[in-house]
């Protein structure tokens, strides 16, 4: 009767997982292939990770942007684009307001919930 022997310190749990060849079963094959690609797959992803890092397209803390190309604007320049957003603004609210006054002289109702749900009571 031929003895089983182990390789040291894996005990019974070797031996049974043991084919008539004295190599791993297939079971054991598959969890040790699977166990690789699993580590293999997590390592790819890391270094995936690793090389898409956002850090790697900032410029260093201590180096200085380059010189504008165009010339900031001046005090009069700023004084026309203001008034030209200030014009643009009043004459856009004024639209606005004009279309919501025809609309409410033309028996629309109001946009903004004053009229009743069909079959409420008024409120007291």
């Amino acid at each position: 009767m031929e003895h089983e022997t182990a390789p040291v310190g894996l005990g019974e749990q070797a031996i049974a997982g043991m084919g008539r060849a004295g190599g791993m079963g297939l079971r054991n094959r598959r969890t040790v292939a699977a166990r690789v690609v699993a580590g293999l797959a997590l390592g790819a992803s890391i270094a995936a990770l690793a090389a898409c890092s956002p850090g790697a397209d900032y410029p260093a803390v201590l180096d200085k942007p380059e010189a504008r190309a165009d010339k900031p604007m001046n005090p009069d320049q700023v004084r026309q684009a203001t008034d030209a957003l200030i014009s643009d603004r009043n004459r856009l609210s004024s639209d606005a307001q004009a279309s919501q006054q025809a609309s409410q002289q033309a028996g629309a109702p109001a946009a903004t919930g004053s009229t009743r749900p069909a079959g409420s009571a008024p409120k007291p």
